[in-house]
This record gives C-alpha cells, structure tokens and sequence, in this order.
C-alpha cells in the first residue's frame, strides 16, 4: 500500500455575487475550505468545498449557495 499526502486548505477572499435575502447584491468576505473528503478507490477521491455563506446567499447560480441547491430539486 502507497501512502499519499494531499495538503488542502482554505481560501479567504471576496464574493462579488453574493445575494441577500430581500435581493441585494452585496461584496463579501468568503471563506472557501474542504468540508469533506471521498474516497472512491486508492487512485481517486473527490474533496467537497463549502462557503460559509452558503445558508445566506440567494444566488442561484452560485456553486455553493443553499439557493442553487434548491433550484435543483
């Protein structure tokens, strides 16, 4: 068996297409980290990232937001 280390870690930064609850756009301060890590076999896994706006942004076409989330149900 192969040991591999993979070193994740945040981003901090600004959105610029955050969303609020009544519709406003607003630039805010992110945080983008790893929440989750799959493993699908020795050679492959998928890390799953999160922001930590995704419960309050409304944009839809946001990767993150809860919105976008819903849109797709």
């Amino acid at each position: 068996m192969t040991t591999t280390e993979v070193k994740v870690q945040a981003y901090m930064g600004v959105c610029s297409e955050f969303i609020g609850e009544n519709g406003e756009k607003a630039e805010v301060s992110v945080v983008i980290s790893p929440v989750k890590v799959e493993m699908h076999s020795e050679s492959k896994m998928k890390i799953v990232t999160g922001c930590n706006l995704w419960k309050s942004c409304h944009n839809k076409g946001c990767f993150y937001s809860m919105a976008a989330r819903q849109r797709d149900k």
